[in-house]
C-alpha cells in the first residue's frame, strides 16, 4: 500500500497529501471528514468547517436593469448560486462571505487614478463615427476612450425600479447606498440568512481585489475562523473574482474558482484564460455540480 505523499513545508495542519486515487486532501484532513470536490484536474478534499464560499460584487450597480443591466452571464451565475451553490454550502455548513465594492468617503482621496478611469471612462468602437480621429486605435477595435457623465463618488440620480417605483440609486459605489446592495434575491437571501445558525457575512473593498494589501477585515476574519480554503464566484470572472482569487493564492489559502457561479461580459478568451489559469496555477477549477454531489456524499 502507497501512502499518501505530503505537500507543503510548514507544520502537518497546513501541509496537502496527494493520493493517485483520492487526488488532493487540503488544508491537512482526511478523506472521512471533509468534502471530496470534483474539479477539472484531479479531486480535492475540502474541510467544510475551514471553507468559504466568496460571492464578489453581485450587486444592483452590476446587475439591475434599472442600472441598464440586460439579462447576461452575471445573471446566469445568480441563477446558480441561489439554486445550488448557496444551498449546498449551507447545508455543508460553509461559511457564505460576499466580498462586494462598498467605498467609504475616508477611502476616496486615496483611490489610484488607473481605478478612477476603469470607472468613469468607456471604450467604444474603432468603427463608430462619434470619435477623435487622433486617438490611437488598438489592434482590439476598441481603445477609443469617453468620459463619462459619473464617476466614482458621484450622485447616480434616480432610477425606476421593475415594480414601477423610483427611487435615489445614490452616489456610485459608495457604501450604503442603494446601488451597492446585494442584488434583487440575494438580498433577500442574505437578510434570511441573519436568523441561520451561520448567517453569511459581508466585506466592503475598494480596489479591484477585496483581498489587496494583505491586511483588512475579510483577511482579519479568515483567520480569526481558521478558514483556509475559498470558493470563488461572482463577478467579473476576469476582473475583481480573478484579482481577488489571486491575492488570497499568493497569501496561501487553497483557492478554488467555481465557474459556473462566476460570469462575465468580456470577450470569451478572458474566461477561457483565467479558467485555464486557474486549474493549476492559481489553484483549482470546478463547478457547481461538483458542489452539490459532493456535499451530498457526506458522511
Amino acid at each position: 500500500m502507497t501512502l499518501p505523499t505530503k505537500i507543503g513545508n510548514g507544520p502537518p495542519e497546513e501541509k496537502w497529501s496527494y493520493d493517485p486515487t483520492c487526488g488532493f486532501q487540503l488544508t491537512g484532513i482526511s478523506t472521512d471528514v471533509g468534502i471530496r470536490l470534483n474539479t477539472i484536474t484531479l479531486p480535492v478534499t475540502v474541510d467544510p468547517k475551514k471553507t468559504a464560499l466568496i460571492i464578489v460584487d453581485m450587486q444592483n450597480y452590476f446587475l439591475s436593469t434599472a442600472m441598464g443591466a440586460k439579462r447576461g452571464p452575471g445573471h446566469d451565475a445568480e441563477d446558480v448560486l441561489l439554486s445550488a451553490v448557496i444551498p449546498a454550502a449551507r447545508k455543508a455548513g460553509i461559511q457564505i462571505i460576499h466580498l462586494t465594492w462598498g467605498i467609504a468617503v475616508h477611502e476616496l482621496p486615496s483611490l489610484p487614478p488607473l481605478l478612477l478611469r476603469s470607472f468613469e471612462f468607456s471604450e467604444i468602437p474603432s468603427n463608430t463615427s462619434n470619435f477623435d480621429v487622433s486617438a490611437p486605435v488598438s489592434k482590439y477595435g476598441f481603445d477609443r476612450e469617453v468620459k463619462l457623465s459619473h464617476g466614482i463618488g458621484e450622485d447616480l440620480g434616480k432610477v425606476k425600479l421593475p415594480d414601477g417605483r423610483t427611487i435615489q440609486a445614490g452616489r456610485m459605489l459608495m457604501r450604503g447606498t442603494w446601488n451597492m446592495a446585494l442584488h434583487d434575491r440575494l438580498q433577500t437571501n442574505f437578510d434570511e440568512s441573519q436568523s441561520s445558525p451561520l448567517p453569511d457575512v459581508r466585506f466592503h473593498k475598494c480596489r479591484i481585489s477585496g483581498l489587496w494589501g494583505g491586511k483588512g477585515p475579510c483577511l482579519d476574519y479568515l483567520k480569526e475562523k481558521g478558514i483556509k480554503t475559498l470558493l470563488f464566484s461572482g463577478v467579473n470572472t476576469d476582473q475583481c473574482v480573478l484579482a481577488s482569487l489571486q491575492d488570497a493564492c499568493n497569501m496561501g489559502y487553497d483557492t478554488i474558482l467555481i465557474k459556473d457561479a462566476c460570469g462575465t461580459d468580456s470577450p470569451d478568451y478572458a474566461r477561457q484564460m483565467v479558467e485555464y489559469n486557474c486549474r493549476k496555477s492559481w489553484g483549482f477549477v470546478s463547478d457547481s455540480q461538483a458542489l452539490v454531489d459532493g456535499v451530498s456524499r457526506m458522511k
